[in-house]
């Protein structure tokens, strides 16, 4: 038995063929060196996968692992600590069809074990809902349900979206072809590059917390490493983009990632088609579900808007473990110098949200 851990900015290809030896359907887009190398690029941390094998299987595992002497409050006296967690989307292990559990236990006591001598202080997981990676994780991790995502069936007939569509959202898309909103894919650089801009916008206007606060570089960088998995649906009006939501594809994925609109041009509703035309565009790609995410913050406009178009909810869950008790202890007693924890369930807590900031995002 062996555990690999491989840095992916440096050793990508070795991941992807690795992660080849899955099945079409586990090699989703949140899983492929390219997508955690743009959350290194991004200045996350640093992009890793680790590769267990024994006799009897595979366990493919990638995250971001974080330096927490670069947390301010933190600084030169954690120096040689971290933490890892998920990249923004969807992670946790990707285990072959019928790998026994003694394969996956074996995995889980050699990453326990890398953990401790890496100094990792506490991981953080964000499972993927469809690929259920949480599985045979409940014993190694605490695994918690905190929301859903709203999604739809692309096979089995599922295209008939026209049929799932509820009055609100019939009557916003008509509204907005009416006015004239016409929607397609956008393949220009100064489409992408106002996208950003509305994306930027929107993001401070909601005081969305820092990390989501991405600028116009690093949606070209996401562009760059992605290629083809990276798709941006625009809507325009007299010719001028007014909103835009990017989507990530994969074999059997389509996931939404992130929306920019002009708030001048809220009256036109112009979302209300961009997503129903991006979901018609998925229905004529190979996958099997397009997933349109969760809300801002739990159930809110956002999330409601979402179920607009489809009814079809799934569980998001995390996990979380603490593997250096001592060191999470101080490190928590550092932020609570910072000021009041608003939030009492974020993980870890040294890395809550600051009073100045807000919890959205």
């Amino acid at each position: 038995m062996s555990l690999e851990i491989i840095a992916l900015e440096q050793r990508g290809a070795d991941w992807d063929e690795a992660l080849a030896e899955l099945a079409p359907h586990q090699r989703d887009v949140f899983f492929t060196s390219p997508y955690l190398r743009v959350w290194e690029r991004h200045g996350d941390g640093q992009a890793l996968g680790a590769v267990y094998r024994d006799r009897d299987g595979l366990v493919l595992y990638p995250f971001i692992l974080r330096d927490l002497s670069r947390v301010d409050y933190l600084g030169s006296e954690f120096s040689g600590l971290h933490d890892m967690t998920s990249p923004v989307g969807y992670g946790g292990p990707l285990i072959p069809h019928k790998t026994r559990e003694e394969t996956v236990a074996a995995f889980r006591t050699e990453m326990d074990a890398w953990c401790r001598e890496t100094g990792v202080v506490s991981e953080f997981v964000r499972f993927h809902p469809f690929l259920e990676t949480s599985l045979s994780m409940d014993y190694r991790l605490d695994v918690q349900e905190v929301g859903k995502t709203v999604w739809a069936r692309l096979d089995q007939g599922g295209c008939a979206f026209v049929e799932t569509l509820t009055g609100p959202a019939r009557r916003n898309i008509r509204h907005a072809r009416e006015a004239g909103v016409t929607c397609g894919v956008e393949t220009e650089d100064d489409a992408w590059e106002r996208f950003a801009e509305l994306y930027l916008d929107n993001a401070l206007r909601r005081r969305a917390l820092p990390q989501y606060r991405y600028d116009a570089a690093h949606f070209r960088t996401l562009r760059e490493l992605l290629g083809a998995a990276a798709v941006l649906f625009g809507a325009r009006h007299d010719g001028r983009l007014v909103a835009a939501a990017l989507f990530l594809r994969s074999h059997d994925f389509v996931h939404f990632h992130a929306l920019g609109a002009d708030r001048e041009a809220a009256r036109l509703r112009p979302t209300s088609p961009l997503f129903f035309e991006a979901m018609q565009w998925a229905c004529r790609t190979t996958a099997t579900v397009v997933d349109l995410g969760g809300g801002y913050r739990g159930d809110d406009e956002f999330f409601r808007f979402k179920l607009g178009f489809t009814h079809q909810v799934a569980p998001r869950r995390i996990g979380s473990a603490i593997h250096l008790p001592e060191a999470y202890a101080r490190a928590e007693r550092r932020r609570d110098e910072q000021g009041e924890i608003i939030d009492g369930h974020y993980f870890p807590s040294y890395r809550a949200p600051l009073p100045r900031d807000s919890l959205l995002g």
